[in-house]
């Protein structure tokens, strides 16, 4: 194996590898040996088949296994002999991989900057005072009401009003032709502009149960939907049945049906607790955040290239997926991120820009987290996972999952452990508050 090595920038290291014809043919023919020892062929006892039949059937299968192998075992031995740790995985980029010729590859990757975080010892954020109000603990109130609330058939009435809950299939066409994506089959819908897109709750208001209801309505070219941006679109509505929402009254009786309280005062009480408890993780995480960036400032340094880009993918994902989880399609979704690509951008570095941070802190002050508080990690968010349990338990049986869990929880650590530092005295901060 012969191995070359360039430096494309402060960070970024590019090593060329060549594997040698011998080192090839041993390890093919330790693959064709495997392979004869456990298939089976007709006309041959296992262990006899010849090797000219199994290039034959298996040959592209040997090949891209071999392929893998050297690549991996040739990076591994390659980044050891010359000390050289990648920050993450090496994208590999092969150049030649016609095994009777050769095998040529690169191994690309950014190696982790040497960072010694200073002058960050010294700062100190006030510890917030959290106080709930009367106001929040009602308004908390009306939101648990509202998520126990039932839905209760209207016989009444036949006519929809806004914030009915309905019944319904709706349809779109333009130029009297069905739109792909423009269909919702019977499903219950909330009869309010917070909740449907497109102006359907105009379509669905004043619509008559079992009668055939349409409206049109013209959507501009930019419209995010792009089936139907520069469209004028008929929606043609059929509702089968009408539903009024019912929330429960606040009182005693609601209180135990929760099953945690007895009364409408231990309800308040366990609520208010509820939000300080929420409050101080929130106050907590600002001022965490308020904190790194404050260390960011006083130590800047050079982000590599392929830890921006993980972010970045990650944030990217994050964004389509909640979008989508907010009913919004996949293209759309995905032409909402592509706008908003200088956003992700700086958030990417700045993210990048925390990871390099916090490590750097845990090492220089000793932050570590040991197998202990790992199983116990691990078993909350299991017994957390209700009916997930068995997903979240395969998953996190994965050593792979469980170093970067690990990993996650230094940081944590690592945080908590310099904000507890920075508020540990009452004297004022020359720094300004973290916000």
């Amino acid at each position: 194996m012969n191995a070359n090595i360039e430096s494309t920038s402060a960070l970024r290291r590019k090593v060329t590898i060549e594997v040698e014809p011998d080192e090839i043919r041993r390890e093919l023919d330790r693959a064709y040996n495997e392979l004869r020892r456990n298939v089976q062929m007709r006309g041959f006892r296992t262990g006899r088949a010849p090797r000219n039949l199994l290039e034959r059937f298996f040959g592209d299968q040997v090949r891209g296994e071999v392929i893998q192998k050297l690549i991996r075992d040739s990076t591994d031995k390659a980044l050891e002999e010359h000390e050289l740790k990648p920050l993450l995985t090496p994208e590999i980029v092969t150049e030649e991989t016609d095994l009777t010729k050769a095998l040529r590859f690169s191994a690309i990757f950014d190696v982790r900057p040497e960072i010694e975080i200073k002058d960050y010892a010294d700062l100190k954020v006030p510890a917030q005072t959290i106080e709930v109000t009367d106001e929040q603990v009602a308004s908390a109130l009306d939101n648990l009401r509202e998520r126990h609330a039932t839905l209760k058939k209207v016989d009444d009435r036949t006519t929809v009003a806004e914030n009915d809950f309905v019944l319904a299939e709706i349809e779109g066409f333009a130029d009297s032709k069905p739109i792909e994506g423009a269909k919702l089959g019977q499903r219950l819908l909330e009869v309010s502009p917070a909740r449907l897109a497109h102006g359907l709750d105009a379509v669905l208001t004043g619509a008559q149960v079992g009668v055939p209801a349409s409206a049109t309505r013209s959507y501009p070219d930019d419209y995010a939907e792009k089936d139907l941006a520069g469209k004028t679109v008929e929606w043609r509505a059929l509702v089968k049945e009408i539903y009024r929402k019912e929330v429960p009254e606040l009182d005693d009786d609601f209180a135990r049906d929760l099953g945690e309280t007895q009364t409408l005062e231990e309800l308040r009480g366990a609520v208010r607790k509820g939000l300080g408890e929420a409050a101080r993780r929130e106050a907590d995480a600002r001022a965490r955040q308020g904190l790194l960036d404050l260390i960011i400032e006083r130590n800047p340094l050079e982000v590599p290239q392929s830890l921006v880009e993980r972010e970045q993918h990650g944030i990217e994902s994050e964004m389509r997926s909640a979008m989508q989880a907010g009913g919004m399609t996949a293209d759309a979704a995905a032409e909402r991120v592509r706008e908003a690509a200088d956003e992700i951008r700086t958030r990417s570095e700045k993210r990048a820009q925390s990871t390099l941070i916090v490590d750097a802190l845990a090492d220089q002050e000793g932050i570590s987290v040991n197998d202990d508080e790992l199983a116990d990690r691990v078993a909350a968010l299991v017994t957390q996972s209700g009916r997930e349990r068995d997903r979240v338990a395969e998953y996190y049986g994965h050593e792979e999952n469980r170093a970067a869990l690990m990993q996650a929880m230094r940081r944590e650590k690592t945080l908590e452990h310099l904000l507890a530092r920075a508020q540990s005295e009452t004297a004022p901060s020359e720094e300004p508050a973290p916000q």
